[in-house]
This record gives structure tokens, sequence and C-alpha cells, in this order.
């Protein structure tokens, strides 16, 4: 007889994973093409014992990591945003490999409203970012949301393409969490 006692997660009720806008994207990819011809019109043009000297060098090192580094690893730690709700809470984070993690257990969300907002001009665009009346806004396309209003007072605005859902799921948790 096995003793062992497992524990199922919660159901999940919402479940939407956001890409950033194309134009990321190709602005990284640009940025890649770049420092990849860079490298190759580099090596191409340097005399084999130059080319030797240098490639130790801190600097060629640094130019290599940002130009093809960086934008790798851009799009793996941040450029992808998923939220998640379930009964009791409603996570969302950045990444394929998350390294932003934010999550309210619904018991600490006093009310939602879907909500239409200007990115740039309202919060400096999109991503993990404060408003300026210190509202934190988790967005990654799109002008739509939903505001929550915290029982701290705190406000935060989660970015959605169905908006309309999420805070019909997280106004259904709210009211089976009050009973």
């Amino acid at each position: 007889m096995s003793s062992v006692v497992t524990m199922r997660p919660a159901a999940t009720l919402f479940h939407e994973e956001q890409y950033f806008d194309w134009r990321v994207y190709s602005l990284l990819g640009a940025i890649e093409l770049a420092a990849g011809l860079s490298l190759l019109w580099w090596t191409y043009r340097a005399e084999p014992a130059g080319l030797m000297a240098r490639a130790w060098n801190l600097e060629f090192a640094l130019g290599i990591g940002a130009g093809l580094g960086l934008p790798l690893l851009l799009t793996v730690f941040v450029l992808h945003m998923t939220t998640e709700a379930t009964p009791d809470v409603l996570t969302v984070w950045y990444g394929w490999v998350p390294i932003y993690r934010r999550s309210v257990t619904i018991a600490d969300i006093r009310a939602c409203e879907v909500v239409e907002y200007r990115p740039i001009a309202d919060h400096g665009g999109w991503g993990v970012r404060a408003g300026r009346d210190g509202e934190r806004v988790l967005t990654a396309r799109g002008d739509r949301g939903v505001r929550l209003v915290l029982t701290d007072g705190g406000r935060l605005l989660v970015g959605s393409q169905r908006a309309d859902e999420l805070a019909e799921v997280l106004t259904r948790s709210l009211r089976t969490d009050m009973d």
C-alpha cells in the first residue's frame, strides 16, 4: 500500500499567450543580421595573424555577445507574455523561460474592469511598466486589457487580446471567493 499523496494543480480557467508586435522581432532580426554581416566583413578583411590577435580582445567578445547574443536572449527570456488564471490566482509571466512573474491571489482583487488604453502615451510602450499614477502595467501588444483594483489600494493593468473573457473569469472567481 502506497502512502504517496499527489497534489493536482488547480484547474486553469483562462490561458493566453501573447507575442510582441512583429516589428520588435524584425528589429531584433535586423540587429542579428547586421552583427553577423559585420563579423563576416571584419574576418574577411583581416589578416590571419591580426584576426587571431584581435579575436581574444575584450571589445570584440563584447561586440559579438551584444550583437549576436543579446537579441536571442531577449527573444527567449522576455518577448513572450503568458497570462493564466486559476480559481485562486492570476499569474502573468514573460519569456519562454520566465524571468519575470507576477502573481495576484483572487482574494487580493477588489474589482476588475475591461479598459482601452494608449500604450505609448499612457505608459511609454509595452512590457513591464509603471504608469504615471503608480499603476503597474503588464502588456505585450494591443490596446485592451483588464485593470485590477487590489485590496491594498494598488492597481494592475494586464494587457490581453481577450480582455472580456479574462474579466469574466476574474469576476466569476471573485464572486466564488466572496461566497
